[in-house]
């Protein structure tokens, strides 16, 4: 479709009138400037090969994927941004190039790969540049080239290759007559035809070339060609027809073998397309015109303009319908006056309206009618809620739940209600209706108070109420005028004869249309096959050929069939335990297939499908189907043997060879997506009709068709750690924008990215799903609905693949999809130059890895040697150790002495190194004790060896009674052995009766408990170990003995032991506990000092030598 001229206008206006009255509506997308359109004057849209949207304004060029705008304007201090933002026309050539003109601009192309644009303007002293700056239309030839009209200077040829514009005069024969005042569009046909139109007159060429390639026109006659007005737009339908548009003349098409213009009659009533500015036409793929233009009865009107709208035209069945803007309907058009008409590559249409931006329409988004009663009726109450149908001589008689009896006359388009009126017995009993039911020139309504009988051609009611106390006599004496729940009637049912109802609380009743009696089947708790419902609820009534002895009735308690030869009755029920039962007890709907399969729905369980011969049913749930929910009102068939459902989520079609639901919503036309039970109905022309809380929905299944065209999938924005990346940016991973890259290369550090996506589908948009994955991070898809970007973040170096695919918004999936290869480039450690640098520095360390190990390994030798050397001095060692302490050991004595009045007990710990401790006892013949305790300098067979000569000195010395005569002579024994620096501490005390002489050369102070004071006396003497100086004067204590007291010797073991902490045991320690302990035996005293100094060093092994001494007189 080409290009209409809004300057038009203001030359048709003083011409023109007309007055147009508005059709049926459809429903309309709405899109301006508060969605992100840069200006809502709309010139051009045109779909490149990518899928985007493109539209001219008069502010800018907008690109459209179906959820956001993106606008180019002109940037003074930018040579590649768009030259002017007037754009009045858009073309796009075979090879996908985006060409565009407009007021002072010249002509432009589009940049994909960095969003840039070239121009090509007029310079007055170059005449192969354009004529004129002002370009309204484009075209193109067969060779690719490009034929350019302007508003001012006629139409230009250009050659693309070259770059260089042929004028009109040089392509037109010599004296050819040519209006270049201003030309409205340029069309080169698919038979290679030119056609240029303008004021007053169609110009039509055929085509040839020289040799330099320079097309030469050659005038094609047409027989009325002279338009009074002007030529405004062109199209070119699927059948090669052309249609011309024209102001205050028509529409007209061409007749090829007549060489003519052939008005085509388009009449609404009394209004004639004579009378308008036609701007725009545009075909689709079944032939269908779509017109567009301006009322010019009064003038533009700055609003919403006076226009006519849009009109579709059939033209085979010479069928016309008109679209304008309803004030009380936002799915109507935006605004009257239209600019621009286009049929993009999915079928939708897109209306570019002056001042009112954009609308778009597919017919397959609206796939059900939708009636509202309360949109003609005005009513308090909840009329559009819909219970029951009926369709006759085109006339909708709907059960209202609180609207009476409303009928819908389509061919008039009125509604009329009737109400219940208690002062008026021939209205209907009730304004609650609940089923309709036909029965030749009657119908049957069911309310909640009774049964009505409506006479189609008095349009009266007769009303039946049934006294449950008399049943089965004349029809005279059993209906009253009462109220009750009994008659609340919910169903109706007929067969042979009979009418069938069942009712809220009445149960099941039987009415014999012949002799006017009812028959009524309740629960009878004394009867065995009885009904099974106690509170006698009867939702729905079946009665099938199939079965013509059987009444089938579902209610809240299963499925109830009545054997109508026994009365009897039996039931189907839900069995938790079976899973081949019925899924529910609470019955909506009956419905036989041709299979003999009865098709039960359920609220709450779903859909269920009994095999009558099997008596097994099968389960359709939202838990093992893609049915949309439990809760199912009824089933109805359509010729293809789909079977339709309302729910409380909508309508779905399911496919019972397949299994396969498809669902509908809101979204699809539906009054909401609660429907209502009983509320179903199917014409004898296969017209069907839902009934929900808020109207209800008609349509012919073979009508309700899915968009089957495929979605481009487009990846539209990189993200490196939430920044966009652009191609133009410094360091700039991009060299084109992402849409035309098919691989990304990035640092180690750019692992943070995030690709957004768009399935350029513009039916329903925000409906469109998508699906994406990694490759080699990972295998399956993720399925995110409508979200449109994907992040990943810390991924390691490597190669991956984004894909990305997405379906349009009735399912249907693009599975190609597109994807982007993308490289994240290890960091400079891990490169190729970086592994190579590691394996020299591994060889080299191997070298010198293998040096150290060569001088470790001799170091392990050496020290091998060293350590058995070192074990086997440790084993001299020990074993002299070992042989120091059995030597010490043999010194001591085996026994202690037995004296009468004296209790003796002693104490030895050996260290781990020999300390060198000793005791000692000697009794002489008068009795005398004489009793030593030493500790030898020194450790190991040194200080054993100390050892045995102080034994061997004292054995000589004992007997002496002279305590310091014995030191001096071990003194000077111990000097001639030249033992060096060993010497011998030495404590000796002999006791005789009651007296005591003690001294001390070099050992701890001694402890004198008084048994009759309870005082510790402590004895310190001054001396130096024997050995060490001969005639020292070592000092002499003698003290008198009692019962009770107690004596202490000890060596510096004990008081010397050290804890964790390094502290020493101490003498006050032992002073003190020996003061605790001092009244008890010398063997619990020794106890008692052996506990303390384990607990004192936890229990470790001492590194000295503990000897204890302890007397105790009696």
């Amino acid at each position: 479709m080409k290009k209409s001229c809004i300057l038009l206008i203001t030359l048709i206006l003083p011409f023109s009138q007309i007055l147009f009255a508005q059709d049926k509506p459809v429903n309309f997308d709405r899109l301006s400037t508060r969605d992100g359109l840069s200006q809502n004057r709309v010139f051009d849209i045109v779909q490149d090969n990518h899928g985007f949207i493109w539209i001219a304004t008069e502010d800018g060029l907008n690109r459209y994927d179906g959820y956001n705008f993106k606008v180019y304007k002109n940037d003074p201090n930018d040579s590649t941004s768009m030259n002017n933002g007037f754009i009045e026309t858009l073309f796009l050539s075979k090879s996908g190039d985006l060409w565009m003109g407009g007021r002072f601009g010249g002509l432009s192309r589009y940049n994909y790969n960095n969003e840039t644009f070239s121009h090509l303007k007029n310079n007055h002293i170059d005449p192969k540049t354009i004529a004129s700056n002002n370009v309204f239309d484009i075209s193109e030839d067969t060779k690719g080239n490009l034929w350019i009209a302007t508003s001012d200077k006629g139409f230009d040829y250009f050659d693309s290759s070259n770059k260089v514009f042929y004028h009109m005069e040089n392509l037109l024969p010599q004296g050819y007559q040519f209006n270049t005042t201003f030309l409205s569009f340029i069309h080169q046909d698919n038979e290679g035809r030119l056609w240029v139109g303008g004021i007053g007159k169609l110009h039509l060429f055929r085509v040839e070339y020289h040799q330099n390639g320079i097309p030469k026109l050659i005038p094609i006659k047409i027989n009325n060609d002279f338009f009074r007005t002007g030529a405004t737009t062109i199209e070119e339908d699927i059948n090669g027809t052309i249609w011309i548009g024209t102001a205050n003349e028509g529409l007209f098409y061409f007749d090829q073998p007549e060489k003519t213009l052939e008005p085509y009659p388009l009449k609404i009533g009394s209004l004639t397309t004579n009378e308008i500015l036609i701007s725009a036409i545009e075909s689709d793929k079944n032939g269908t015109l779509w017109l567009g233009g301006f009322n010019l009865e009064n003038g533009v009107d700055v609003s919403f303009g006076n226009g006519f709208g849009v009109i579709k035209i059939n033209p085979e069945k010479k069928t016309l319908q008109q679209y304008r803007r309803d004030p009380e309907n936002e799915n109507s058009l935006s605004g009257n006056d239209i600019l621009k008409l286009y049929k993009d590559k999915t079928d939708v249409l897109w209306v570019g309206t002056d001042l009112n931006g954009i609308n778009k329409y597919d017919d397959t988004v609206t796939k059900f009618h939708v009636f509202k009663p309360s949109d003609f009726i005005q009513s308090k109450s909840r009329i559009d809620a819909a219970r029951g149908f009926y369709l006759k001589n085109d006339i909708v008689y709907i059960a209202s739940a609180a609207g009476g009896v409303i009928t819908y006359d389509r061919k008039k388009g009125k509604y009329d209600q009737f109400l219940s009126d208690p002062n008026n017995p021939h209205s209907v009993s009730s304004n609650f209706s609940k089923c309709i039911y036909d029965d030749g020139k009657y119908l049957w309504i069911g309310t909640n108070s009774g049964l009505n009988r409506f006479d189609l051609s008095t349009k009266s009611f007769k009303r039946f109420y049934l006294d449950p106390s008399q049943i089965d006599v004349d029809l005279s004496n059993t209906f009253i005028n009462v109220n009750s729940v009994n008659y609340n009637i919910i169903e109706i049912e007929k067969m042979p004869g009979y009418l069938w109802y069942g009712s809220n609380g009445g149960g099941l009743v039987r009415f014999n249309k012949n002799d006017y009696t009812f028959k009524n089947y309740t629960y009878d708790p004394e009867i065995e096959n009885s009904f099974n419902n106690n509170d006698n609820f009867v939702r729905v009534i079946w009665y099938s050929k199939s079965f013509p002895n059987e009444i089938w009735t579902g209610s809240t308690h299963g499925i109830n069939i009545l054997n109508l030869e026994t009365e009897e009755f039996r039931y189907f029920t839900h069995d938790q335990k079976n899973p081949n039962s019925l899924s529910h007890d609470n019955i909506m709907h009956f419905y036989e297939d041709e299979k003999g399969y009865i098709w039960i729905s359920t609220y709450g369980g779903g859909l269920n499908r009994f095999d009558p011969k099997t008596g097994k049913f099968l389960r359709f749930t939202e838990s093992n189907s893609d049915i949309p929910n439990n809760s199912v009102y009824g089933v109805l068939p359509d010729e293809q043997g789909n079977l339709w459902m309302s729910t409380n989520n909508g309508i779905s079609k399911f496919n019972p060879s397949t299994f396969q639901f498809r669902n509908y919503s809101l979204d699809d036309g539906l009054q909401g997506e609660e429907f209502n039970g009983g509320a179903l109905y199917k014409s004898d022309e296969g017209e069907m009709f839902f009934g929900g809380i808020d109207g209800f929905n008609s349509f012919f299944p073979s009508q309700v068709v899915d968009n089957n065209s495929k979605p481009e999938i487009v990846i539209t924005d990189l993200k490196i750690f939430n920044e966009s990346v652009k191609p133009d940016q410094e360091n700039s991973p991009l060299k084109k924008q992402i849409s035309n890259t098919k691989e990304v290369i990035l640092s180690y550090w750019q692992n943070d990215i995030s690709f957004e996506y768009v399935g350029l589908h513009y039916a329903n948009a925000s409906r469109n799903k998508y699906a994406f994955k990694l490759e080699n991070y990972e295998d399956e898809w993720r399925n995110v609905d409508n979200i449109r970007i994907a992040t990943y973040t810390n991924l390691d170096h490597g190669e991956y693949v984004f894909h990305v695919k997405g379906s349009n918004s009735d399912g249907l999936w693009n599975e190609a999809g597109t994807s982007l290869k993308l490289t994240i480039l290890p960091p400079w450690w891990r490169t190729y130059w970086a592994y190579l640098c590691y394996i020299i520095m591994l060889i080299l360390a191997a070298i010198g890895i293998d040096r150290i190990q060569r001088a470790r390994v001799k170091a392990q030798e050496k020290h091998k040697t060293e350590l058995a050397l070192l074990e086997a001095e440790n084993k001299r060692k020990s074993l002299e150790l070992e042989e120091a302490r059995s030597l010490q050991l043999s010194m001591l004595p085996k026994e202690l002495p037995q004296l009468p009045n004296l209790d003796i007990a002693v104490y030895m710990q050996t260290a781990t190194e020999v300390g060198g401790d000793y005791y000692d006892f000697h009794v002489a013949l008068d009795g005398t004790l004489t009793v030593v305790i030493g500790d030898a300098t020194g450790h190991g067979m040194k200080a054993g060896t100390m050892v045995t000569a102080a034994k061997s000195l004292f054995n000589s010395y004992a007997p002496n009674p002279d305590i310091l005569y014995s030191f001096s002579e071990i003194t000077r024994c111990i000097k001639k052995l030249n033992m060096g620096k060993m010497s011998m501490c030495l404590t000796m005390l002999k006791i005789k009766g009651d007296k005591m002489e003690i001294s001390t050369a070099g050992m701890p102070p001694s402890f004198i408990f008084r048994g009759d004071t309870k005082i510790v006396e402590e004895h310190m003497f001054q001396g130096m170990p024997l050995g060490t100086m001969e005639k020292f004067p070592y000092e002499l204590k003698d003290t008198t003995l009692k019962p009770g007291d107690t004596i202490l010797l000890m060596s510096d073991g004990l008081p010397e032991l050290a804890n964790e902490k390094e502290e020493m045991y101490g003498y006050k320690k032992i002073r003190n506990g020996f003061e605790d302990v001092a009244d008890k035996a010398p063997e619990e005293i020794i106890t008692y000092l052996k506990n303390e100094g384990s607990d004192w060093v936890n229990h470790e092994a001492p590194d000295d030598d503990v000897t204890f001494v302890v007397i105790k007189v009696k």
